[in-house]
């Protein structure tokens, strides 16, 4: 008889193979949240991924029939570890089958073809095939040309984003062609996308349906609540934030004879700059993510063999990725066992620039959150688990909360420790908190993109990053929840369950896998 645990894996296999067979590009990356990190045995290099309606309502119709079938399999006999994959297993079905259906981002933004267009070349590069790139650039135009006639009903700001990122991903095939030399028909292809683009049918609403926002913030995003708990959270957030940059902009002060006390965003900028050595931002950060990587070793958070087989390399940001991204980001390819991941670092080509400054400031943090023992520990640990299922499923707030609470891990630990490194870890906290009222407020047309663009200049960030941030957010609607909400979730988790032992606890979490909170609760409680 087979064991409810190996019809689960099967099932999740079916599901698995079934959505990286139809999305490849997306599947493959971990840039895609929504969809498993999954790659067919042997990949088709040709083939792009299938995002036409008809076979979008294919896909849809089998994933609710799936979602019932793993409710059938559910039952209260069965061992925790199987409830928690069938849960997990049914929220990511769930979760990818509205998305496609209702929030329907193939359909109204054009920077998520473009972002499956470079994303998808640069895998088929980096692949061991010779030929894989040959093919995938062949395929390349055909997939473009479905893009465009996917188009439907854009909004004004998606379809502004989207003619920069034209540029930008030209730019990029333009600097592959002697290596692709199919990729001229590709670039004729892609001008044939942006002047469908400059002609679409556009809108200017880019907000979700009230009733659908509520879904995909409970649900999608997995925060468990509706809007006006998240802003009474959010607000707690903001106030417990602002008592410490007060506390800590005193600390930082060497004038005691001030009669008022010395405001936090003027302490701030009182922080110096790096200085960058001769090998530039690549440099100054690989040799910070060295630091923090004995830290993490000397404190029992990571082991030895993590650290050889799973190494972090930096290099600049794509250029096909400039028009949206909002900062520096991490990736690992899915594997087994993880071979290693990317650290992405924005403008290494203008590091003394005025916009750079703040973000230089805070550029430890940065490689805590990207790296150790933030989203390179949590993904290597991830995709070194024993049990398949789990390896292939990200949810976002599990993914920026972990990232963020290994920032307080770092300050808990020691690493973080100066009035100043407690100044800049609370007012990232702050600008987390910052960017979910924003995230909030633009979807809930209680604020326009520059309203929300000074909203964040006023919590300390330069105008240029406040204006880009501030366009860039609608195209994950909630998504910038995942950080502070994510981020207390797991601090309240410590509090009751390893208090006493955070190295244990860090263990306990990276060996669940990206699992539903409730259920990362229900194991926690029974390890006690």
């Amino acid at each position: 008889m087979i064991s409810p645990s190996s019809l689960v894996e099967a099932m999740a296999r079916r599901m698995f193979d079934m959505l990286a067979r139809t999305f490849p590009v997306a599947c493959a990356s971990d840039e895609f949240p929504f969809f498993p990190q999954w790659r067919r045995t042997e990949p088709q290099w040709s083939t792009w991924d299938c995002f036409s309606p008809e076979t979008v309502a294919d896909v849809v119709r089998q994933l609710s029939a799936w979602e019932d079938e793993l409710g059938r399999l559910d039952a209260p006999e069965l061992e925790l570890a199987v409830r928690i994959d069938i849960a997990l297993l049914r929220k990511l079905a769930h979760t990818l089958r509205e998305q496609l259906a209702e929030v329907r981002t193939w359909e109204v933004q054009p920077t998520f073809y473009l972002t499956l267009a470079g994303i998808g070349l640069a895998e088929a590069i980096a692949s061991a095939d010779p030929a894989a790139g040959h093919e995938r650039a062949r395929g390349l135009p055909a997939f473009l040309e479905q893009s465009g006639r996917n188009l439907n009903r854009v909004p004004v700001l998606f379809r502004d984003i989207g003619l920069e990122m034209v540029a930008d991903t030209r730019n990029y095939l333009l600097s592959l062609v002697k290596t692709l030399p199919e990729l001229p028909t590709a670039i004729t292809a892609l001008d044939r996308f942006g002047e469908a683009l400059r002609k679409v049918d556009a809108r200017r609403d880019f907000r979700l349906p009230r009733e659908l926002l509520a879904r995909v913030l409970r649900a999608h995003i997995n925060c468990g609540l509706d809007v006006p708990e998240i802003n009474e959270t959010l607000d707690r957030e903001i106030e417990e934030m602002l008592s410490v940059l007060s506390r800590e902009a005193g600390n930082l002060s060497s004038d005691t004879v001030k009669r008022s006390p010395p405001s936090w965003s003027a302490m701030l900028k009182s922080i110096p700059i790096p200085a960058v050595g001769k090998d530039g931002l690549l440099g100054l950060y690989r040799d910070e993510i060295n630091k923090l990587t004995e830290h993490c070793l000397a404190q029992g958070l990571v082991s030895p063999g993590l650290v050889a087989a799973c190494p972090v390399r930096v290099t600049p940001m794509p250029s096909f990725l400039a028009a949206i991204r909002t900062g520096a980001s991490y990736s690992m390819p899915p594997g087994y066992l993880p071979a290693g991941g990317t650290f992405y670092i924005v403008n290494t080509h203008m590091p003394s620039t005025k916009a750079q400054a703040g973000y230089l400031r805070q550029y430890r943090m940065t490689c805590a959150h990207e790296t150790y023992p933030g989203h390179h520990l949590l993904d290597a640990s991830r995709w070194g688990l024993a049990r398949p299922l789990r390896r292939a499923v990200e949810q976002p707030i599990f993914y920026e909360g972990w990232a963020c609470f290994a920032e307080e891990v770092l300050r808990q630990t020691g690493y973080f420790h100066a009035p100043g490194d407690r100044l800049l870890l609370a007012w990232r906290r702050l600008l987390h908190a910052v960017r979910c009222q924003v995230d909030i407020g633009l979807q809930t047309g209680k604020m326009t993109v520059p309203a929300a663009a000074g909203y964040l200049a006023e919590a300390g960030l330069s105008t240029e990053r406040a204006v880009s941030l501030a366009r860039k957010y609608p195209l994950n609607p909630g998504y910038q929840l995942c950080y502070t909400l994510g981020l207390r979730r797991f601090l309240d988790l410590l509090a009751r369950y390893g208090h006493d032992n955070l190295p244990d606890f860090v263990w306990a979490v990276l060996n669940q896998g990206e699992i539903n909170f409730t259920d990362l609760e229900k194991v926690l409680r029974e390890n006690r």
